[in-house]
């Protein structure tokens, strides 16, 4: 795929957004996201001219669907988008291990897709991609923690990428059917305090479910634990299922694979589509790379808390409306 943007924060020529989205999504924005081509096309313009006038940011993407990631996720609030944005970019650099780097072909995201850790199941009534990860097949004996967020983050970017993913958001299903206890002490306490405010805040894209399927007794108490660094919203948008049943009950037949229902025929998948989609945007994930800011200014934040920026007055956000905006 042709990276057809840079990373300049101030281009000569900004893309010209079109928007190509279906009725149902064009509909689904204007309700939940308070989107209009008016409302976009301003806040658009608005972000660019933050991102020109950032002291902090060296070098961004300005592209139209690259900031509509955040402004949808923060339904066109332009100070709360600016903020995710900001706080996304400290993030990448603080935690380059995790974030920077990714490529579709190296050896590792290569086996783990081949694995079928991660499953694209399709688009389900309300327009939400189902996406279906399968604890058992990722092999804690061959890969560790910062393999798996490496490899789910590079999906997610990708995922994010994609206009009715950023609208409807996404409905994520964790089955943890033979999951051994290695599966679940992979998240060291040290760890989720820094991966905490990723899950929270950081990651641009909507998660609007969060299934959790035959999760072990024995896993409970690490849950519990691993609770405490995920915010209070989104602990309500998970769900755990005891047994397959219940969660069929809740979910629905019409894209689980065949192993969780009773029907014959397997659903057509969109996992091959994807993996396909993220093969081609290797240039685009390297390109991620080049954005810089100056995260020495959020050092002592980071270094305090374990966390993304706490503040807005942290960034440039808590001055957006005193910024001299045309």
């Amino acid at each position: 795929m042709t990276v057809t943007y840079g990373v300049e924060k101030c281009p000569e020529k900004f893309d010209e957004y079109r928007c190509s989205l279906p009725e149902q999504y064009r509909k689904l924005a204007a309700d939940q996201l308070r989107e209009d081509d008016h409302i976009r096309k301003q806040a658009i313009d608005q972000m660019r001219q933050w991102i020109a006038k950032h002291p902090y940011i060296r070098r961004c993407r300005t592209d139209a669907v690259f900031l509509l990631r955040f402004l949808r996720q923060r339904k066109f609030s332009i100070p709360k988008a600016c903020e995710m944005l900001e706080r996304y970019l400290a993030l990448r650099q603080t935690f380059p291990h995790w974030f920077q780097g990714l490529d579709p072909f190296e050896k590792t995201m290569v086996a783990l897709g081949e694995e079928e850790v991660f499953h694209v199941l399709g688009f389900d009534a309300k327009g939400q991609i189902v996406i279906l990860i399968k604890s058992r097949n990722f092999r804690v004996d061959k890969y560790d923690l910062e393999d798996l967020i490496r490899f789910l983050h590079m999906n997610m970017e990708i995922l994010s990428c994609d206009e009715m993913v950023q609208v409807a958001g996404v409905v994520l299903i964790v089955d943890c059917y033979e999951a051994s206890m290695a599966h679940f002490t992979l998240f060291r306490l040290t760890e989720m305090r820094n991966i905490g405010p990723y899950i929270n805040h950081l990651l641009p894209i909507r998660c609007r479910e969060i299934h959790v399927i035959r999760l072990p007794k024995v896993a409970a108490s690490i849950v519990d634990l691993l609770f405490a660094y995920v915010s209070p919203k989104l602990k309500h948008r998970f769900f755990f299922h005891k047994t397959i049943k219940e969660a069929v009950s809740y979910l629905g037949k019409t894209l689980l694979p065949t192993e969780y229902t009773d029907q014959t025929e397997e659903p057509k998948a969109l996992t091959h589509v994807y993996s396909k989609r993220i093969r081609e945007s290797r240039d685009e994930l390297q390109l991620l790379d080049q954005m810089e800011i100056d995260v020495a200014k959020f050092s002592s934040v980071w270094s305090k808390t374990g966390c993304a920026p706490g503040g807005i007055d942290a960034g440039m956000v808590g001055s957006f409306r005193k910024l001299d905006i045309d």
